[in-house]
């Protein structure tokens, strides 16, 4: 009989020797493991999201719930941020300036993301029908557009997105 009740036997070149249960399942469950590690692994050699194709079925309405989801949750991380880390920031005059430059910069930002203007998405929608640009993810792509419309030259930006986006 190959099977005892205690344990599960392993034909050796000796002869039969009993494999506790436990170092059965221990044994089990690493090659389980191993073959799962390797499904993961393949899974992530795959392409990386295709977000072009993502925001182009997306309706006009979706895309803009979409910027001002975004705007909203950028005015609530930056007023934490503020509200936390204001007490701690220099008070020389150089920094408060700085300061200055980026809430104003930020403060455009934002306004132009609250606005209801469709220019915004048709100029996103035009650059994700780039093939090139397709896997670019939903916030670059917001940033980049909002240097198109403010009249910038965007292509070193559509580059460092590219690459950004297949690594």
């Amino acid at each position: 009989m190959l099977l005892r009740i205690r344990g599960i036997l392993l034909k050796t070149k000796g002869g039969f020797r009993v494999l506790k249960r436990k170092y059965f399942f221990v044994i089990i469950f690493l090659i389980v493991y191993c073959l799962l590690s390797f499904t993961e692994i393949s899974y992530l050699a795959e392409k990386p999201s295709d977000y072009g194709e993502f925001w182009n079925i997306l309706s006009e309405h979706e895309k803009q719930m979409y910027l001002l989801g975004m705007r909203d949750g950028m005015k609530t991380v930056t007023t934490n941020c503020i509200k936390r880390f204001g007490p701690y920031l220099s008070k020389e005059k150089e920094s408060q300036l700085a300061g200055i430059d980026f809430l104003t910069e930020y403060k455009e930002y934002i306004n132009f993301l609250s606005s209801s203007d469709p220019t915004i998405l048709k100029v996103m929608t035009d650059l994700y029908k780039d093939p090139a640009n397709t896997y670019i993810f939903f916030v670059g792509m917001v940033g980049i557009a909002y240097q198109k419309l403010k009249g910038e030259d965007i292509e070193p930006l559509l580059q460092e997105a590219r690459k950004e986006a297949l690594q």
